[in-house]
């Protein structure tokens, strides 16, 4: 189907519908990965979408510290750059057997939490969260990334003010289980 994510693979510990793979995406990703490190980037994701002539090949880049935190802005330039080498490595290896256009972006604002591991980086942060199954008949739910317990994640998601005075009540710490997320993304907040 057109636009559908070719990548079939779950990670543990991944929302539902995050980080699937195809025979593609490792060839992809050994191609850039060295590029990206020589430029001082690191390769967020890798999504191949649709079919033969029209596919889209995104790849998303961050810039971080050593510490793995995250570092400066990717600007348009470092897009740039990446896109350059990177066009060139895949055209040498031809790891995808038809036509596609290649695009190379920052994950942005409100970018996707794809692992595990993003959850510990994004602790304190809020976050809306798209389920599969309901919470308190709410399908979106939106909350502060507590921490990560196996295959949960906690939130701290606040309470509606009440009604008599106004006031915000106090926020109320809830599991999300990994598999019913179906989407996750960092909220933008000013």
């Amino acid at each position: 189907m057109p636009g559908q994510n070719q990548f079939y693979r779950q990670p543990e510990g991944t929302p539902k519908g995050v980080g699937r793979e195809s025979a593609q995406e490792p060839v992809v990703r050994r191609i850039a990965e060295p590029i990206l490190d020589a430029l001082g980037l690191v390769l967020v994701d890798v999504e191949l979408r649709g079919r033969g002539g029209s596919s889209l090949l995104r790849l998303v880049i961050e810039r971080t510290t050593p510490d793995g935190g995250a570092g400066e802005n990717i600007t348009v330039h470092d897009c740039e750059r990446a896109h350059v080498l990177i066009g060139h490595a895949l055209d040498v290896e031809d790891p995808i057997p038809h036509a596609y256009v290649l695009e190379v972006s920052s994950p942005g604002l409100d970018r996707r939490i794809r692992s595990a591991t993003e959850y510990e980086r994004f602790q304190g942060r809020l976050a809306r969260f798209k389920l599969s199954k309901p919470l308190s008949g709410q399908g979106v739910v939106i909350g502060r990334i507590q921490r990560l317990d196996g295959h949960q994640v906690w939130i701290e998601r606040s309470s509606p003010p009440d009604r008599k005075g106004g006031r915000q009540r106090d926020a109320t710490p809830i599991p999300l289980v990994l598999d019913d997320i179906q989407e996750a993304r960092l909220e933008v907040e000013f």
